[in-house]
Parts: structure tokens; C-alpha cells; sequence
């Protein structure tokens, strides 16, 4: 995949670079007040999927990944551990996985304990949704590749998301689902006088509406990417890595 606008300059990232991850994390590490309680439940809400299929990739069963991957949400808000993440020690995303692991390697150790999650979920999940990703991927990528997956097309499909609605807003829906699926060029060009048939348009008119679906898929890509990292100046790297590792997995 690669729309229009993913090649922009670093000058664009700086442009879009509003709220960053870290905002949040540095936020969640007050869960007392309401402000503190979004921010982790909104943190929770992203990684969960990436943290489930990790465990599911180390042989964990549906249900005891499930467990695991609640209980660990809930130690982060019990015990405060997101207050642990610094970002000068790199990426939250990393630092949330080897805290998994290290939760997962004392859970072995304390199977006595009451059921793990026994308290109010931080997020919820639909497992079975999870499970059909899961059988759709590929068997041969690593525990740590797949969380990276996971988490690369959460992102994308937020993006994605992020268009439609506008474009339901501005009651152009009937045009973002006859051209979104033509976005990436993945299938060749379409038929842009075909596709205007069907919409009451002119083939250019299409062409100029694919352009700015385009550009405006990479500006919210942007967006989502810059909300990740630490500084402006590493949109372009994290967007290259993005953009690997689902290539790489799709294999």
C-alpha cells in the first residue's frame, strides 16, 4: 500500500504533530483523576489486540490469552506500571511488551492466585474476531512479529476509519465506498469512467476525487503516527517501519 501523500517531507509531520502517545502515557500515570482514567483506558484500547495475539502466538489457548491479556491491563492500572514508561528509553509500544512478558513469566510462578482479570475489564475485546485475524496470518512470523502486526493494522484500520466518517459527515458516503477500495492501486486502475457511471460523475471528476482521498489518507496516516512517537522528526522512520512490517507479514 502506498496512497498519495505517504511520501510528504518531514515538514508535514511537524505540521500535524499535536497530541503525542507519550501525552498519554504521561497522563495514565495518574489514574486518580478522570482525565488520568481516559488516557489509560485509551492506551488499553490500543495495545490490547497486539498483547492478545502475542500470547496466542506463544501457544496460549483463546481463553487463557484472553485471561492474561486482561490481567495485565488491570496490574497496569492496580499497580500503576504505566508510570514505569519512559520514552527515552524508546518506544511504548516496546516497553508494553517486555512488561507482557515479564507478567506473563510470573504468571507461571503464581497459579494459585485468584482467576487473573477478576476485577472490572479496562477495555473490551470480541475474542472470537481476534481468532479469525489470527487463522488469516501467517503461521510462520515470530510472537514479536505478529505484535507488531497486530499493531501496525489496528492503526491502519483506525485510519481508515477516521476517512469514512468523514466522509459520511460531508454525506459523500456513497463515494468513499465505491472508490476506497481502490485506494492502495493494489488491483491496477480502475475503471475511473465505470466507477463515475455508477456515481453520476465524470471519469476526471473521479480521478480528481481518488487524488484527494489519497492525500487525505496519508494526512491521517500521519496523524495516527505522530500520536505514537516522541518527536515530529520520527513520523517518516515509524511510517517506513509501518509500512515493513505489514509488507513483510503479508508474505
Amino acid at each position: 500500500m502506498d496512497p498519495e501523500g505517504i511520501k510528504d517531507g518531514r515538514h508535514a509531520a511537524r505540521a500535524i504533530f499535536v497530541t503525542t502517545l507519550w501525552s498519554r502515557v504521561i497522563r495514565a500515570a495518574s489514574p486518580a483523576d478522570e482525565d488520568g482514567r481516559e488516557a489509560l483506558s485509551s492506551l488499553c484500547g490500543d495495545y490490547w489486540g497486539p498483547l492478545y495475539h502475542f500470547a496466542r502466538r506463544q501457544g496460549r489457548q483463546p481463553d487463557d490469552a484472553q485471561d492474561l491479556t486482561q490481567g495485565f491491563l488491570l496490574s497496569l492500572l492496580e499497580k500503576n506500571g504505566i508510570a514505569l514508561a519512559n520514552r527515552e528509553r524508546g518506544k511504548f509500544r516496546t516497553f508494553l511488551l517486555a512488561a507482557f512478558c515479564h507478567y506473563l513469566a510470573n504468571e507461571r510462578r503464581d497459579r494459585s492466585a485468584q482467576k487473573r482479570g477478576g476485577g472490572q475489564a479496562p477495555v473490551s475485546w470480541d475474542a472470537a474476531c481476534e481468532e479469525g485475524f489470527l487463522r488469516q496470518a501467517s503461521h510462520r512470523i515470530t510472537p514479536e512479529l505478529q505484535y507488531e502486526k497486530t499493531w501496525a493494522l489496528t492503526l491502519l484500520d483506525r485510519v481508515m476509519g477516521r476517512l469514512r466518517e468523514e466522509y459520511e459527515n460531508a454525506h459523500r458516503l456513497p463515494l468513499y465506498e465505491t472508490i476506497q477500495p481502490h485506494l492502495s492501486g493494489a488491483e491496477g486502475r480502475p475503471g475511473y469512467a465505470r466507477l463515475g457511471a455508477g456515481l453520476g460523475m465524470s471519469e476526471s471528476a473521479v480521478t480528481v476525487a481518488m487524488h484527494r482521498m489519497r492525500r487525505r489518507y496519508g494526512q491521517l496516516l500521519r496523524e495516527e503516527i505522530a500520536n505514537t512517537v516522541s518527536l515530529p522528526e520520527e513520523v517518516e522512520d515509524e511510517l517506513r517501519h509501518l509500512m515493513h512490517v505489514v509488507s513483510v507479514t503479508a508474505q
